[in-house]
């Protein structure tokens, strides 16, 4: 990118967003998801059946958040909800045969945008995942300090 001469980690993890946005929105134009809503189901479908509120620490998003997309999966008919047999208070969320398809319909377009990615990436992947990984957990830990708890994402659903 051209203009700023440096930038620090939280302006570049802010572009990054900004440009990974753009690249699943192009590379997803045709699929039935969003890229946001691709993230929620792809990631519920790699963890089903969970609970809203591992859900979004997996995705290390507020948990009133995730139960805005939920409530829409609900609304398609994409979303189950069981109770949750260790806890009777919590309930387990899985995708339906509709949300499950919606997801694979996705595939192929996120496909096309990781291969381009990986065909740009200068530095070996697994180097660049443990990075992110350690800005990850920086970021969580900074948070739970300003917030006094261990994570905001962790949030009761």
């Amino acid at each position: 990118m051209a203009g700023l001469e440096f930038r620090g980690p939280f302006l570049l993890l802010f572009a990054l967003d900004q440009q990974l946005g753009s690249l699943l929105s192009r590379a997803l134009a045709d699929a039935p998801l969003r890229p946001v809503e691709f993230a929620v189901y792809s990631a519920l479908r790699l963890v089903q059946p969970t609970t809203p509120s591992e859900l979004a620490n997996d995705l290390g998003m507020r948990a009133t958040t995730l139960s805005s997309h939920l409530l829409k999966m609900g609304r398609r008919g994409h979303l189950e909800r069981t109770r949750n047999p260790a806890d009777g208070r919590s309930t387990l969320i899985a995708l339906t045969e509709p949300g499950q398809s919606a997801t694979e319909a996705c595939f192929s377009g996120f496909q096309h945008a990781i291969r381009a990615f990986q065909d740009n990436l200068t530095i070996p992947q697994q180097q660049l995942l443990d990075a992110l990984e350690a800005a990850s957990a920086a970021l969580d830990t900074a948070l739970g300090e300003l917030t006094g708890s261990s994570s905001e994402s962790a949030e009761p659903s």
